[in-house]
């Protein structure tokens, strides 16, 4: 008679040990799991993100807005008192013509706050009715603040394009500057981009401190 082969079942004991032992493991998987999920989310924007600069109108006054508040009251009080004293123009309580782009970034507890300007002090290039658009090279200014507070500004320049003009041709209605935040050298990279194009001059890293 062939032997029937040894049972493959675990004795009860070994078999609540083995379950034991599956339930740790699960448990220090999850727990894994939880802290890398954590390491994620508390990391900082990735470096090669290329983010489209926001485009504002400053003719409505608003005291909340940071960007007339803290980074551009002076360049909007200038522009309001050209428009009203040499110009003549009556603003009735609004702001006199001036646009700006903008990029936010958050640095732990800080906020980090890009912006170049349109004012009348800017190099706009060629303005004959035959020439190409071209960015205007502006002041730039780079704000950090914590708790509603200015910790570190600074004003360089960088160039400035109009994407919200329905009057430009078509293929200069999708211009944009971009930046890239990399929070561990502490830079902002910038970029401009005219019809489709890559304009190298406009190409550059600032640092934020």
């Amino acid at each position: 008679m062939i032997a029937a082969p040894p049972s493959t079942t675990l004795p009860r004991r070994c078999q609540k040990k083995e379950q034991a032992m599956k339930t740790v493991l699960q448990r220090a998987i999850a727990l894994c799991s939880i802290a890398i999920a954590g390491t994620a989310a508390a990391q900082p924007e990735a470096s090669s993100t290329w983010r489209p600069m926001t485009f504002h109108d400053f003719r409505q006054p608003l005291t909340s807005d940071v960007l007339q508040s803290v980074i551009w009251p002076d360049v909007i009080a200038s522009a309001n008192a050209y428009a009203e004293n040499e110009l003549k123009l009556p603003l009735n309580g609004r702001n006199a013509l001036v646009t700006a782009l903008s990029s936010t970034y958050q640095l732990g507890d800080r906020t980090v706050i890009i912006s170049t300007a349109l004012v009348r002090g800017c190099d706009s290039g060629a303005n004959s009715s035959g020439a190409e658009i071209e960015p205007s090279i502006c002041p730039l200014r780079i704000v950090v603040m914590k708790d509603g507070k200015v910790v570190s500004s600074k004003t360089e320049s960088g160039c400035y394009v109009d994407h919200a003009d329905k009057d430009l041709p078509a293929k200069n209605r999708a211009d944009s500057s971009y930046t890239q935040f990399d929070p561990k050298s502490g830079t902002i990279a910038f970029r401009t981009i005219v019809g489709g194009k890559a304009i190298a001059f406009c190409q550059r890293t600032y640092a934020i401190n």
